[in-house]
């Protein structure tokens, strides 16, 4: 995550965000109408008229099923999976074209049986949701997207109105919080986790969180591809968008051997650009490919140190807290000792290692003791490759290759 561009996108979201509580006020309206009309006593005693999608709409009251899928739609979307996440509903299959009522075996053997214990099951999740009871909230049979929904539209400022698996491990992923636990986990837990990063943010953490969920799809990281499609290539936003970096990666460790070099400029293959390069945009395609970088070396280092033994120094394996520092990551040797990490991260396939440097990172690897560049390969793939290079500035590494790039020019006036 790039957090220039999501200080950017906060700003062109917050003008925008009185419009887009004004668009919604009749949609908080219905949601508030419909909880108070389904209490728990009357979600107890609800027709299978009133509760199963598929039938003709009550004449009075709302269908407990529609209203949540349809009607409610605007403050997070479950439609497109099959009506059976309901435990219950009326229709037709692809195999039989009889319509009927249509139960989920897991709530009964009949369908009399099975409502009684989905009506059951949305009670104790309102009791759940109440008490906040996460693991309750796992536990209880209700369809992840069917329970998120409830909840959400019991609880709009306690749960996240986000319910596609999919699209949370895309978010995850986007803004840095993943893990292979977390991916791995009921989908509560990774609502969980993008709450916890909103409360966290100075900007965001007052925003109602169906606001926070449409900043998302809109605006910052933005709606992920659909699972199977690519962008068009003439995508002209396509150097804008963060990278689709997948998830439950496994990046593996790899050793290389630093062989002579020639300088870039006397290069035979060095090709000069007619046009004028964009330095500012190459400079954010870089940032968001590093801050993912340091995301994959970060999880290493810890999994590196508990492998061998030593979780406590795994548990302080941090980011630098200050640019000047010169390095990205403080980790540790196994015998307790700080290892001071440079975090370089690329596309590309393993092979040359090719990057910048600023004065200040060279100044302080030439002085610093146990310091290491982390090169990262293939960062968007499911495999990133890191290669881990002891020190090539101190000592001086002959075939490490250093070139100029930039200078940083004063101009005394009177």
């Amino acid at each position: 995550m790039n957090i220039h561009d999501l200080r950017e996108a906060q700003v062109h979201f917050e003008s925008q965000m009185d419009t887009f509580l004004k668009n919604k006020k009749d949609l908080y309206n219905l949601r508030d109408s419909f909880t108070k009309f389904y209490d728990k006593r009357r979600i107890k005693n609800m027709t299978l008229n009133q509760y199963a999608i598929g039938n003709n709409l009550p004449k009075t009251g709302y269908n407990f099923c529609y209203t949540l899928e349809r009607s409610l739609d605007g403050l997070g979307r479950i439609i497109g999976a099959t009506s059976s996440k309901f435990g219950i509903y009326y229709g037709k299959t692809k195999g039989d074209d009889t319509i009927k009522y249509r139960f989920t075996k897991k709530f009964g053997s009949s369908v009399n049986g099975a409502f009684i214990n989905i009506k059951q099951a949305i009670i104790d999740l309102i009791e759940l949701g109440e008490q906040s009871d996460l693991e309750g909230i796992e536990a209880n049979p209700l369809s992840p997207m069917f329970k998120g929904k409830i909840l959400s539209t019991y609880f709009p400022d306690r749960y996240l109105n986000l319910f596609s698996d999919f699209h949370l491990e895309y978010f995850l992923v986007q803004l840095n919080l993943d893990n292979e636990d977390l991916i791995w986990s009921d989908a509560v837990y990774k609502r969980e986790a993008l709450l916890g990063f909103k409360l966290k943010d100075e900007i965001m953490k007052d925003w109602p969180l169906d606001i926070f969920t449409d900043f998302l799809y809109n605006v910052y990281p933005g709606k992920p591809i659909p699972e199977g499609e690519e962008r068009p290539k003439d995508d002209i936003l396509k150097d804008y968008r963060t990278p689709n970096f997948p998830s439950l990666i496994s990046p593996k460790w790899i050793s290389l051997e630093i062989k002579p070099g020639k300088n870039l400029s006397h290069s035979k293959k060095r090709m000069i650009s007619i046009e004028n390069p964009d330095y500012e945009l190459e400079a954010r395609k870089l940032k968001k490919i590093g801050d993912r970088g340091e995301k994959i070396v970060l999880d290493m280092e810890r999994k590196r140190l508990t492998d061998l033994g030593f979780p406590k120094l795994a548990s302080k394996v941090e980011k630098a807290k200050f640019d000047y520092l010169g390095y990205d990551i403080h980790s540790f040797e196994s015998n307790g000792k700080p290892r001071h990490i440079e975090v370089k991260s690329t596309t590309s396939k393993v092979g040359d290692a090719n990057f910048f440097l600023s004065s200040n990172e060279l100044k302080e690897a030439m002085k610093l003791e146990n310091y290491y560049i982390y090169m990262v390969y293939d960062i968007t793939s499911k495999t990133p490759k890191i290669w881990i290079i002891e020190n090539p500035f101190n000592p001086e590494n002959e075939n490490v290759i250093k070139e100029p790039v930039s200078y940083r020019v004063k101009i005394h006036t009177s």
